[in-house]
């Protein structure tokens, strides 16, 4: 269990028996775990989390019985429905939990990229799970926890990648929508707090979750957040990152993942680019050696 759930301690009243049911798989570098029957108390503990722990990420959903998990007496109630998302470089106190059907999502923050400040936000917070992005996620993890024995092992990446776009993409739904605001005061011009970080997070966001869309670019994404491509292009250039670079990058990521799996095998070149909205297949290959030193067909070579 530690594997999916990081280095917790669990205990269980006297009267009662400490059974749990674990069915786990790994999909690239995310964990994911089906728990039944999970022990009533459950500790985080500083002592007992590794530097390795330290960057983890834990999203529950919670199939049946309560939860209570947080910091000192504040303690949100999970209920049967709910996603919770745990953050293992901030240890928690004792969880009471009563858990006896969980779906457990373990990934390292670093996946998420400039999604993790997001993600963090939401941390111990449950969010109900009834619709919108949400209840796709919802219906996605309990669907994915009735076939963990029976994956393919190829699948690991890719259902790796759509766990990742989908948490972001549904914990973006959850944070409070705050447009980006501005008020004037003696002639100077003051951002609400926070709200530049927030609109980043669900821009990067939608734009991960839309790569394969050929007409994505810095207009249409502008059009979708209503903001002026310019306001755009100054949120990312703040954080040492040119828009149209990123996307590209991001899109030949996946492109060399692709031309590495195995079960792609019988898909060109152009049609794995075109999969990542990428047009101009003839230049392909030049882009992938500028980005990984590697041709497409260096890259299928080596796989």
């Amino acid at each position: 269990m530690s594997s999916a759930l990081a280095r917790t301690s669990a205990a269980t009243p006297a009267d009662a028996k400490a059974r749990a049911e674990v069915v786990t798989m790994r999909a690239g570098r995310v964990t994911v775990a089906r728990v039944r029957g999970l022990p009533r108390l459950v500790a985080d503990e500083v002592r007992r989390i590794g530097a390795v722990d330290r960057d983890l990420l834990t999203a529950a959903l919670y199939h049946a019985g309560l939860a209570e998990a947080g910091r000192d007496e504040h303690r949100p109630r999970a209920k049967p429905g709910d996603l919770v998302v745990f953050d293992h470089d901030r240890p928690y106190d004792p969880a009471v939990i009563d858990a006896r059907d969980v779906v457990v999502v373990a990934l390292p923050g670093t996946m998420l990229g400039a999604g993790a400040g997001l993600v963090r936000r939401t941390v111990g917070r449950p969010q109900p799970c009834e619709s919108g992005t949400r209840a796709v996620l919802a219906a996605f993890l309990s669907r994915l926890a009735d076939h963990l024995d029976d994956l393919p092992g190829t699948a690991g990446e890719h259902l790796a990648d759509a766990l990742v776009c989908m948490l972001v993409t549904a914990v973006a739904e959850t944070t409070t929508e705050r447009v980006e605001t501005t008020t004037e005061r003696a002639g100077a011009t003051t951002e609400r707090a926070g709200a530049t970080t927030d609109l980043f997070d669900r821009i990067r966001a939608h734009v991960l979750a839309d790569l394969g869309d050929p007409e994505l670019c810095v207009e249409s994404v502008a059009r979708r957040f209503a903001i002026s491509p310019r306001h755009l292009h100054e949120l990312f250039r703040r954080r040492g990152i040119a828009f149209a670079a990123w996307v590209r990058y991001e899109r030949l990521a996946r492109v060399r993942r692709d031309l590495r799996d195995p079960a792609m095998v019988t898909r060109t070149d152009r049609a794995i680019a075109a999969r990542w909205g990428l047009r101009d297949a003839a230049h392909l290959s030049r882009a992938l050696r500028r980005e990984f030193g590697q041709t497409a067909t260096e890259i299928r070579a080596k796989a």
